[in-house]
This record gives structure tokens, C-alpha cells and sequence, in this order.
């Protein structure tokens, strides 16, 4: 049984950081996690977890771009308090770079939504924590959208219409020249999430093939809208009927569960769209990826490693925040 998913579901909602309580005052030192948005809310859960058998240390993951939580004046840490001036690192690149910094000594590992890149991997250690998929989302024809039904895009070389790329290229920009489009039209909006995501790194590299935020890459005259990733709620209400955005399944899968997860339910009636018919998640699904705990290979200690491979190993938690094993 999953003790905190089971008595604290409430709990683990309103919490920021992620300690027992009881345990804090005798903690001699704190392992703080910060960067992924995609994985803050399953590593809170996990931490939580872990902490129930692990009291004499804190376990803290700090949420992506967080500007209330703090990591405690412990060990080698002198304490950081997160604030709207002072905001936590927002995203898998954000928290790899502060990690790199150092941060002095308060940030232990990083989480991360995509793969460790070539120059990070002379200094850092990644720690496979699951499966999860990225695909595009948008509000269906049911909820009141103009997105095709049933909600399939294409993409070159498997289908030569290329429906997903030509959206984010502006050569397709209403709904209406999409096969399953609603008919009447509805001036296609496109999304894309915050800079220092992992999500949009990986959807940008492994799925389009390109970055749309470079007007020079299509026939585009403005650039996407920036939002915080994996969040519908996050779109202009005025725009959710024609709009598209890229979404982690897992974190769509974690806020679809938010009875359980105590995760905010921020799709605002978004659903995952199939790409070349296929679903996300589903074998040979080209936004497949993996999600990682990154730590300093050279000074990592072995307390922090124990809890990153631990984590890793707990599917059901995993699962109920929509990670495959």
C-alpha cells in the first residue's frame, strides 16, 4: 500500500516541504530536489514516502518555479528561501544548471523530464526514474473545440501530410484544413511551454524536429505563446477552443488522478491527441521518453544515492502519477 496516497491525499496537496514533521527538528540534513515541472509531484510523493522509514534526514522537492518553499539551514546548506524575487529553478535545464552551480550546497540533484546532454555528462550522473510520453493537447469537439475528431495529427516520414509540423510551421493555421477539423473553422492558437523545460526541449528535438519559437524555421509571423508547461488551465480561456499545446502524459495522467494525487487538476477539459494514430505511451509512439534524478557524480553521497535508485523502483506510486516502469 502506498501509506501517504492512502491516509494523506489531502496532505500531500498542501504540502511544500516535503518532511515528516516529527522528524525535522532531529534531521541533520536535508537532500533537496529542484528543476522538472513533469516529475516535481511524483518525486513529492516519493520523498514523502521514503521519509516515513527515513527520518534522520529531510527530503524536499522543491516545485518548478516555486516562490514559497525553503530548503532548510542544515548540513553544509545555509538555508534558501524561494520567493517571487527569488524564484526556484523552473524546469529540467533550470535545475540541472543550478545544480552545476552548486547553489551553495543546497541543491542535491536535479529532476529532469529529458536525457543528460554530452557536456553534462563529464560531471553528472542521470538516475532513470521512468517511462512518460509527450504528445499535443487540445480542448475536443465534445468539450466545445475545433481540434480534429477523433484527436489525430500527423507526422513525415510516417504520413506524408505532416499535419503536427505544418500547425507549428503556420502552414496549416485553421482547424478546418485538418481532416476531422470542425467545420466553420477557428484560427489555430499555438502553445508552447516555458524556456528551461525538459518537455519543451524534448518535444522541440524529438518530435517536431525543429524549434518553433525561430520564426525563420516555417511561415509563422509571431511566435508561439509561452506558458508553464502541462498546464490547460495555463491557456487564455479565450483561446482554449482552437488552441494547441504539447502535454506530458504522465503529468496529465497525474492530474486526471488528482483524487488521489492531490495534484491540481489543471487540464481545463484538454485531452491528449494521437499521433500517426497511435497514443502516447503506446509502443512506437515517437514522443516516448525517459524521466531522470541527475547528481553530481564526484560528490553525490551514497545517502542520496540510495533514495534516487529507491524511487526508482517504487512502479505503484509511479504509476498512480502516470510513469511506466
Amino acid at each position: 500500500m502506498i501509506r501517504k496516497l492512502a491516509t494523506a491525499t489531502a496532505a500531500v496537496a498542501a504540502a511544500l516541504v516535503l518532511a515528516v514533521p516529527s522528524a525535522a527538528d532531529a534531521a541533520t540534513d536535508e537532500y533537496a530536489g529542484v528543476g522538472s515541472d513533469t516529475t516535481q509531484d511524483v518525486m513529492r510523493a516519493l520523498s514523502e514516502e521514503y521519509s516515513l522509514d527515513n527520518p534522520d534526514y529531510l527530503w524536499t522537492s522543491i516545485d518548478a518555479g516555486s516562490t514559497s518553499q525553503t530548503i532548510q539551514n542544515l548540513g553544509t546548506c545555509p538555508g534558501v528561501t524561494y520567493s517571487s524575487g527569488n524564484p526556484a529553478p523552473n524546469g529540467s535545464s533550470a535545475g540541472i544548471e543550478a545544480l552545476l552551480l552548486g547553489t551553495n550546497n543546497c541543491i542535491d540533484y536535479a529532476r529532469s523530464s529529458r536525457a543528460l546532454k554530452p557536456a553534462e555528462t563529464a560531471s553528472l550522473t542521470a538516475v532513470r526514474l521512468g517511462g512518460d510520453s509527450v504528445t499535443w493537447s487540445a480542448l475536443p469537439q465534445a468539450n466545445g473545440g475545433y481540434a480534429p475528431n477523433p484527436m489525430n495529427l500527423t507526422l513525415a516520414p510516417a504520413d506524408v501530410t505532416d499535419t503536427l509540423r505544418k500547425i507549428y510551421k503556420c502552414e496549416i493555421t485553421n482547424w478546418s484544413q485538418v481532416p476531422g477539423g470542425k467545420a466553420g473553422g477557428g484560427d489555430i492558437v499555438r502553445y508552447y511551454p516555458q524556456t528551461g523545460s525538459g518537455t519543451r526541449d524534448f518535444f522541440t528535438n524529438s518530435v517536431l524536429g525543429f524549434d518553433p519559437t525561430i520564426l525563420s524555421t516555417g511561415s509563422c509571423t509571431t511566435a508561439p505563446k509561452i506558458v508553464q508547461e502541462n498546464r490547460g488551465s495555463a491557456v487564455l480561456p479565450a483561446d482554449r477552443a482552437t488552441a494547441i499545446l504539447p502535454y506530458s502524459k504522465a503529468a496529465w495522467t497525474a492530474q486526471a488522478n488528482s483524487s488521489i494525487t492531490g495534484v491540481p487538476d489543471n487540464r481545463a477539459q484538454f485531452a491528449l491527441g494521437t499521433i500517426n494514430g497511435i497514443a502516447a505511451g503506446a509502443n512506437g509512439f515517437v514522443g516516448n521518453r525517459e524521466v531522470f534524478n541527475v547528481y553530481k557524480t564526484a560528490t553525490a553521497p551514497q545517502t542520496l544515492k540510495d533514495f534516487l535508485n529507491w524511487a526508482a523502483a517504487q512502479n505503484t506510486i509511479k504509476a498512480t502519477y502516470g510513469f511506466t516502469p
